[in-house]
Protein backbone atom coordinates (compact mmCIF):
# COMPACT_ATOMS: atom_id res chain seq x y z
CA UNK A 1 0.00 0.00 0.00
CA UNK A 2 1.17 3.59 -0.66
CA UNK A 3 2.22 5.62 2.40
CA UNK A 4 -0.06 8.68 2.59
CA UNK A 5 1.05 11.08 5.29
CA UNK A 6 -1.15 14.13 5.94
CA UNK A 7 -2.93 13.70 2.65
CA UNK A 8 -6.59 13.65 1.73
CA UNK A 9 -8.08 10.23 1.09
CA UNK A 10 -7.74 9.09 -2.50
CA UNK A 11 -9.54 6.38 -4.36
CA UNK A 12 -6.82 3.87 -5.03
CA UNK A 13 -8.38 2.30 -8.07
CA UNK A 14 -9.36 5.57 -9.76
CA UNK A 15 -8.61 5.39 -13.48
CA UNK A 16 -9.56 8.52 -15.41
CA UNK A 17 -9.12 6.70 -18.72
CA UNK A 18 -12.13 4.48 -17.96
CA UNK A 19 -15.45 5.57 -19.30
CA UNK A 20 -17.27 4.15 -16.28
CA UNK A 21 -17.42 5.39 -12.69
CA UNK A 22 -14.39 5.07 -10.44
CA UNK A 23 -14.27 1.89 -8.46
CA UNK A 24 -12.12 1.41 -5.38
CA UNK A 25 -9.91 -1.62 -5.57
CA UNK A 26 -9.26 -3.77 -2.56
CA UNK A 27 -6.00 -5.14 -3.91
CA UNK A 28 -3.21 -2.87 -5.20
CA UNK A 29 -1.55 -5.79 -6.93
CA UNK A 30 -3.91 -5.29 -9.88
CA UNK A 31 -2.55 -1.73 -10.43
CA UNK A 32 0.43 -1.55 -12.72
CA UNK A 33 3.67 0.15 -11.54
CA UNK A 34 3.21 2.88 -14.15
CA UNK A 35 -0.31 3.55 -12.87
CA UNK A 36 1.01 3.71 -9.26
CA UNK A 37 3.69 6.21 -10.30
CA UNK A 38 1.09 8.23 -12.16
CA UNK A 39 -1.19 8.22 -9.10
CA UNK A 40 1.70 9.20 -6.81
CA UNK A 41 2.62 12.05 -9.18
CA UNK A 42 -1.00 13.17 -9.33
CA UNK A 43 -1.26 13.18 -5.51
CA UNK A 44 2.10 14.94 -5.20
CA UNK A 45 1.05 17.55 -7.78
CA UNK A 46 -2.24 18.16 -5.96
CA UNK A 47 -0.43 18.61 -2.63
CA UNK A 48 2.10 20.91 -4.29
CA UNK A 49 -0.72 22.95 -5.81
CA UNK A 50 -2.48 23.10 -2.42
CA UNK A 51 0.73 24.34 -0.73
CA UNK A 52 1.24 26.84 -3.54
CA UNK A 53 -2.31 28.18 -3.13
CA UNK A 54 -1.82 28.47 0.64
CA UNK A 55 1.50 30.28 0.12
CA UNK A 56 -0.14 32.62 -2.39
CA UNK A 57 -3.01 33.29 0.06
CA UNK A 58 -0.57 34.07 2.91
CA UNK A 59 1.41 36.38 0.61
CA UNK A 60 -1.79 38.11 -0.51
CA UNK A 61 -2.84 38.65 3.14
CA UNK A 62 0.62 40.05 3.94
CA UNK A 63 0.36 42.43 0.98
CA UNK A 64 -3.13 43.54 2.07
CA UNK A 65 -1.83 44.21 5.57
CA UNK A 66 1.15 46.11 4.23
CA UNK A 67 -1.12 48.15 1.93
CA UNK A 68 -3.33 49.05 4.91
CA UNK A 69 -0.34 50.09 6.99
CA UNK A 70 1.05 52.15 4.12
CA UNK A 71 -2.33 53.87 3.56
CA UNK A 72 -2.48 54.76 7.26
CA UNK A 73 1.11 56.01 7.23
CA UNK A 74 0.43 58.02 4.07
CA UNK A 75 -2.62 59.63 5.73
CA UNK A 76 -0.57 60.52 8.82
CA UNK A 77 2.23 62.01 6.69
CA UNK A 78 -0.25 64.00 4.60
CA UNK A 79 -1.80 65.44 7.78
CA UNK A 80 1.64 66.27 9.14
CA UNK A 81 2.66 67.89 5.86
CA UNK A 82 -0.51 70.00 5.85
CA UNK A 83 0.22 71.19 9.40
CA UNK A 84 3.81 72.02 8.50
CA UNK A 85 2.69 73.91 5.38
CA UNK A 86 0.28 76.01 7.48
CA UNK A 87 3.01 76.69 10.05
CA UNK A 88 5.44 77.62 7.27
CA UNK A 89 2.90 80.09 5.85
CA UNK A 90 2.44 81.71 9.29
CA UNK A 91 6.20 81.95 9.76
CA UNK A 92 6.63 83.53 6.33
CA UNK A 93 3.95 86.10 7.15
CA UNK A 94 5.66 86.89 10.48
CA UNK A 95 9.00 87.11 8.70
CA UNK A 96 7.59 89.52 6.10
CA UNK A 97 6.04 91.66 8.85
CA UNK A 98 9.31 91.73 10.83
CA UNK A 99 11.33 92.64 7.72
CA UNK A 100 8.97 95.51 6.96
CA UNK A 101 9.21 96.67 10.58
CA UNK A 102 13.02 96.44 10.51
CA UNK A 103 13.11 98.42 7.27
CA UNK A 104 10.87 101.14 8.76
CA UNK A 105 13.08 101.29 11.86
CA UNK A 106 16.22 101.60 9.72
CA UNK A 107 14.65 104.50 7.81
CA UNK A 108 13.63 106.19 11.06
CA UNK A 109 17.14 105.73 12.49
CA UNK A 110 18.67 107.22 9.35
CA UNK A 111 16.26 110.18 9.60
CA UNK A 112 17.16 110.72 13.26
CA UNK A 113 20.88 110.57 12.51
CA UNK A 114 20.43 113.19 9.77
CA UNK A 115 18.50 115.40 12.18
CA UNK A 116 21.20 115.06 14.88
CA UNK A 117 23.92 115.87 12.34
CA UNK A 118 21.95 118.88 11.12
CA UNK A 119 21.51 120.18 14.69
CA UNK A 120 25.21 119.76 15.36
CA UNK A 121 26.01 121.61 12.17
CA UNK A 122 23.71 124.52 13.20
CA UNK A 123 25.37 124.70 16.61
CA UNK A 124 28.80 124.90 15.03
CA UNK A 125 27.67 127.50 12.57
CA UNK A 126 26.02 129.68 15.23
CA UNK A 127 28.18 132.49 16.67
CA UNK A 128 29.57 131.86 20.12
CA UNK A 129 27.87 133.90 22.83
CA UNK A 130 29.95 136.72 24.28
CA UNK A 131 31.89 135.69 27.32
CA UNK A 132 31.35 131.99 26.76
CA UNK A 133 34.31 129.81 27.01
CA UNK A 134 35.61 127.80 24.13
CA UNK A 135 35.34 124.56 26.15
CA UNK A 136 31.64 125.08 26.82
CA UNK A 137 30.99 125.30 23.12
CA UNK A 138 32.78 122.02 22.47
CA UNK A 139 30.97 120.39 25.39
CA UNK A 140 27.61 121.34 23.87
CA UNK A 141 28.65 119.55 20.69
CA UNK A 142 29.21 116.35 22.60
CA UNK A 143 25.62 116.17 23.74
Amino acid sequence: MLPLVNQAPVLVGFRPSWSGPAEPEEDLSAVSPEERRRLRRMISNRESARRSRARKQRHLEELRGQAGRLRFQNHELADRLGGLARRCLLLRQDNDRLRAEASALCRRLADLRREVALRQFHRLAAPLPLGAHYELAWASLMV
